[in-house]
């Protein structure tokens, strides 16, 4: 069982962070080789595994069914239900026993002098969160009018404790508010959903709307496998013939996602991963509890029914999917290899460091003045080197930053360079002739629709030309971003080697400080340092598609240029034609013997101001969004930054340590170097011990390779 193998896993950290960590006498033995930043690195990793080995991300747009699918898993009512959108930000099921304390995660803040106040965390009640953290009406009203609540923008995520089983042993379960939230959908695009074992996307009884499709089309393509698409609602279907049809409308509506190399459809795969089922019929058999409408409230449930209910709720052959899928995940293999390179790491630094001390002590009676001095004199210069690499980080910030915007400018302002060029191109697409300047005639002066009405109809009109237009924004910034993407690629690579050589020149000065205390001289261990790549990838995805990520997606970005040109020509319409339908009568007569005559100023006019309108609103907007994408690069950089040079600065730290403690046994008549040999080997006999006994429980054979030894 997983769930055993995460316990076995946690168990070996600790353990092996014991064994390395502060030195005390544990169960008589005397233990701690004071690698503080190793302890720490184990800690880290069983912390992961304990929070979350296995992330299972619930997505889907609004009141689909999300909150009380997860409450099903669960068996019990951990998060709010509504016919309302429940879930307003993104909520984290992890497991603990004090589950009335939810914590509330804020964002990190950029400051104007560049520098990232971590964001604070707030603990409050379950009660508490359930009324604060969920949409009301006017939040509804707000989300659909701009694809976000501003109120709930400072906060990044919430977690929320659960003791019950299924999230015992390293299951952490997220809660996403629905895809029409865009700025949550971004970061999930992003970053959430790619990192997850499993994804679970939930419709409700209607099947998939096109904002769900146009998701799957962006980020499922490649048969990714680790995606659950669930049908839920089912019970709201009344009969048998009408629920296979739903489901398979949802297979239809998915099958570009399980598409194998060869271009046919992994149909014994998607078997696996599709389903139609009731959550809510199940949460009520596993609580054995349903509420009497009648009544108003929760009443219990005979086990006959309960029976009955799981039985039609069709929910347990998707939950024993979705378990064999965890216990068998290639991404949960990899993350216990992951694992494993910690400890091993660990046991091979602490050789190093054991081999390195038992050198001082059989080679020297006690450190001279002159290695004092010059152990000194590095720790100077590597106090000194740090400095410098933290403001690299921040150089590198700036440049990123700056070429980033130039290069998004310059994007936009590309549009209008060819335009002139273009327009005959545009042209050749565009079908609109007398017919429709009398359907936008009619529309405009019918006087028996309402004006919501008349402007859907013009929105619907003039569709030719919001598409066309942007589709050409879009291609013009994806080509220029295209040919223009080794600027981008330099500046990456120049300002990722000025931080890798401060951060070569830290790891070389470690490296001489432990040849000073031995006279062994050894190399420097570099890891690989090609970080920087992922970082930019982490925030913006990829150049060409900054500025449709800054407007929620390429969805929301092409909504954003369709509504931008619509504004555009309609005030163009309502200033040009003040006599209103009947003067696009007359401008429609004008140019149809234009377009007889071989003239087509009108059309060109139309997508011109078209062109404009977009352009304007994206200017706009621009600077917002490049303060968005700013601060995502400050904010990510300072965490890259952060645990670079504060890795290295708790391994200072420890050499400090040692050499204090070289020092002080070396001028202590009491103190046996064979002692202290026996006592560090014993400490690395234990740990090379332990990782090959928990490598043989977790994967079921030998560990194969030879571990080192002094």
């Amino acid at each position: 069982m997983s769930k055993d193998k995460n316990t076995r896993l946690i168990s070996a950290l600790h353990k092996v962070a014991e064994m390395v960590g502060t030195r005390k006498e544990v169960n008589g033995n005397d233990i701690g080789l004071g690698m503080q930043l190793q302890y720490n690195r184990c800690m880290e990793e069983s912390r992961i595994v304990t929070d979350g080995l296995f992330r299972v991300v619930v997505m889907g747009t609004f009141t689909s069914g999300k909150s009380t699918l997860i409450n099903a898993l669960l068996g019990s009512r951990i998060l709010p239900e509504s016919a309302l959108p429940s879930t307003a930000i993104l909520t984290f099921i992890q497991f603990g026993y004090d589950t009335d304390d939810v914590e509330i995660h804020y964002r990190d803040i950029v400051n104007e002098d560049g520098n990232v106040t971590k964001g604070a965390v707030e603990h409050i009640s379950k009660e508490n969160f359930m009324q604060t953290y969920h949409y009301d009406i006017a939040d509804t009203e707000k989300l659909s009018q701009t694809g976000s609540i501003p109120r709930f923008k400072k906060v990044a995520y919430s977690i929320v404790r659960c003791s019950l089983p299924l999230v015992q042993y390293g299951v952490s379960i997220v809660d996403t508010p629905g895809l029409e939230d865009k700025d949550v959908a971004t970061e999930l695009a992003l970053d959430i959903a790619a990192k997850a074992q499993a994804i679970i996307y939930v419709c409700g009884e209607r099947g998939f709307a096109e904002a769900d499709r146009e998701y799957f089309e962006e980020n499922f393509k490649g048969n990714p496998g680790n995606v659950f698409f669930i049908l839920n609602k089912m019970d709201n279907i009344t009969s048998d013939i009408q629920r296979k049809q739903a489901l398979d409308r949802v297979r239809y509506d998915v099958k570009g996602c399980f598409v194998k190399a060869d271009g046919s459809v992994d149909e014994a795969l998607m078997s696996k991963r599709v389903f139609g089922l009731s959550s809510l019929l199940a949460l009520d058999a596993r609580r054995g509890m349903t509420f009497d409408e009648d009544l108003q409230k929760d009443v219990p449930l005979s086990e006959e029914k309960q029976t009955m209910k799981l039985q039609r709720s069709q929910f347990l052959p998707f939950e024993e999917a979705l378990q064999e899928f965890l216990a068998t995940d290639e991404r949960c293999i990899a993350q216990y290899g992951k694992v494993f390179r910690t400890l091993l790491s660990t046991y091979n630094e602490a050789v190093d460091k054991v081999r390195e001390n038992l050198a001082v002590y059989e080679h020297e009676d006690k450190l001279t003045n002159e290695q004092k001095a010059e152990c000194q004199s590095i720790i100077n210069e590597i106090e000194t080197g740090l400095s410098a690499t933290e403001v690299a980080f921040d150089n590198c910030t700036l440049k990123l930053q700056n070429t980033l915007a130039l290069l998004i400018r310059n994007a936009i302002d590309s549009v209008d360079s060819t335009w002139e060029v273009d327009l005959a191109t545009l042209h050749e697409k565009i079908r609109f002739g007398m017919k429709d300047y009398l359907s936008l005639a009619v529309s405009n002066i019918n006087v028996f629709k309402s004006k919501d009405e008349r402007t859907e109809d013009m929105k619907r009109l003039l569709q030719p030309f919001s598409q066309i237009i942007a589709e050409h924004i879009s291609d013009k910034i994806d080509r220029f971003m295209e040919a223009n993407k080794t600027v981008l690629q330099n500046a990456i690579m120049e300002a990722e080697q000025n931080v890798n050589t401060n951060l070569a020149n830290v790891s070389n000065l470690f490296s001489q400080l432990g040849d000073t205390l031995t006279e062994m001289p050894e190399m420097g261990k570099q890891e690989d340092q090609d970080w920087l790549q992922a970082v930019i990838s982490y925030c913006v995805g990829d150049a060409s598609a900054i500025v449709k990520n800054c407007a929620g997606g390429h969805t929301a970005w092409l909504v954003f240029i369709r509504k931008a040109v619509f504004n555009g020509v309609w005030q163009w319409m309502v200033i040009q034609i003040v006599t209103g339908g009947w003067g696009v009568i007359i401008c429609g007569l004008i140019e149809w013997l234009q377009i007889k005559n071989g003239k087509n100023e009108m059309v060109d006019r139309m997508l011109t101001d078209s062109k404009n309108a977009a352009l304007k609103e994206i200017h706009a907007k621009l600077d917002e969004r490049l303060r968005n994408m700013n601060t995502s690069i400050a904010i990510k950089m300072n965490e890259v930054k952060n645990a670079k040079c504060g890795e290295s600065r708790q391994r200072l730290n420890d050499e400090k340590g040692r050499l204090e403690e070289i020092e002080r046994n070396m001028n202590d008549n009491q103190f046996n170097a064979e002692q202290e040999r026996k006592r560090t080997t014993s400490i690395l006999a234990s740990i090379a011990s332990e990782i090959k006994s928990c490598y043989l429980d977790v994967f079921g054979i030998p560990y194969a390779e030879e571990l080192a030894t002094i």
